[in-house]
């Protein structure tokens, strides 16, 4: 069969696809980032999955050796409003609800059915004969009836995922779930946009519009997998490095303070008893009174510049009246994070953290711990 201009293009657009399709099918499945392929599982739990999911959407190529089957043509009508819904939930499902029970009857009916459909249709497809095309009155409407479930299914999935985003941004937590909330944010309308197109296709059979829409999704399956190269869990790695950088400053930090108490003993003969009295209660009044502690950048320079005293002279009245400037600090901000949550029930924690000098949620949630182990 000797191809003419248009039908050219067609046939470029539908080779792009299956080779896009085939090359993300294999950079997805032999390529993880060191250190986090030894925990496979937890950084890339969906890995087989979008391997076999981005290998499927090369299904369409049937089309390049038969260009001539009304069959084939049918085939590629279908196949996106049975197949995207499919990959849709069942990618959603197995990345961010991995740990929601399943049920099977429903993964059956929204996964294993329509990829058993999908294969009976692409051998009809490849065999020819325009079987298929000559019952079109009958396959049209029972895929498209199936498909339409499908779509519903997808639809009541990303609602989920919404749902999800929403709850880790606005409720509380005692614990910050380890949700991968830049990344659900990035894919979650992708599955319905992509529908919504593969329906026009379905009921419109332009071969024009055909070529569009595969060259579209070679493009989403380029950024998908570039987003999916590296782990997205980012709350989990965000935590790994803020507890290095923890450590590494409480190091700092305890250093520091060792050098800055053995300078203090050195020079603490030249403070009187009466003195320190009187350097205590100029700290406490402006901590207290000005409420310094709610900066959360507040430094030990700060607080002597505000005592109007020297900076080693209130380390060493801090390091023993006190604890610690830190220590002191922490505790303030706790017993004012409990006194406006007690005012403001309905507070989430980030407005609490806020509202108590505390840089972060996480800075917050640590010292409240301790602060109630301190008490026990």
């Amino acid at each position: 069969m000797v191809l003419q201009t248009p039908e050219l293009y067609y046939a470029a657009a539908g080779l792009v696809l299956v080779c896009s399709s085939l090359f993300c099918a294999f950079v997805r499945c032999f390529h993880m980032c060191r250190p986090f392929d030894k925990q496979e599982s937890y950084f890339y739990p969906a890995r087989r999955l979008m391997t076999f999911i981005f290998a499927c959407f090369a299904l369409p190529g049937v089309w390049l050796c038969r260009m001539d089957s009304a069959d084939a043509w049918l085939f590629v009508r279908v196949f996106f409003v049975l197949f995207l819904p499919v990959a849709g939930i069942l990618s959603f499902r197995r990345y961010f609800f991995a740990g929601v029970r399943r049920r099977w009857l429903y993964l059956a009916v929204a996964g294993v059915l329509p990829l058993l459909l999908i294969a009976v249709l692409w051998v009809f497809a490849w065999m020819g004969g325009d079987v298929l095309w000559r019952r079109a009155d009958v396959v049209l409407p029972c895929v498209g009836a199936y498909a339409l479930l499908l779509t519903v299914g997808m639809v009541r999935t990303t609602w989920w995922l919404c749902l999800q985003i929403r709850k880790h941004q606005y409720e509380e937590y005692s614990n910050e779930d380890d949700f991968p909330m830049r990344f659900a944010r990035l894919v979650v309308f992708f599955p319905l946009i992509y529908i919504v197109a593969a329906w026009v296709l379905f009921f419109t059979g332009s071969h024009t519009y055909n070529m569009y829409l595969q060259l579209s999704i070679a493009v989403m399956h380029v950024v998908i997998l570039l987003q999916i190269l590296h782990p997205q869990r980012h709350e989990c790695r965000q935590a790994v490095g803020e507890a290095e950088a923890f450590v590494e400053q409480k190091v700092e930090t305890l250093l520091t303070e060792q050098k800055a108490l053995e300078d203090d003993v050195r020079s603490s003969w030249s403070l009187s008893a009466e003195v320190k009295d009187g350097l205590e209660v100029k700290i406490r009044a402006v901590l207290t009174e000005q409420q310094l502690y709610l900066n959360p950048n507040l430094k030990l320079d700060d607080l002597a510049a505000a005592v109007k005293s020297n900076r080693k002279y209130v380390s060493l009245v801090m390091n023993e009246r006190f604890g610690s400037f830190y220590k002191e600090l922490n505790r303030l901000r706790v017993e004012a994070a409990l006194e406006y949550k007690k005012k403001n029930p309905a507070a989430t924690r980030e407005e609490v953290a806020l509202h108590s000098g505390f840089a972060s949620v996480k800075t917050y949630s640590r010292n409240l711990d301790a602060y109630r182990k301190g008490k026990e």
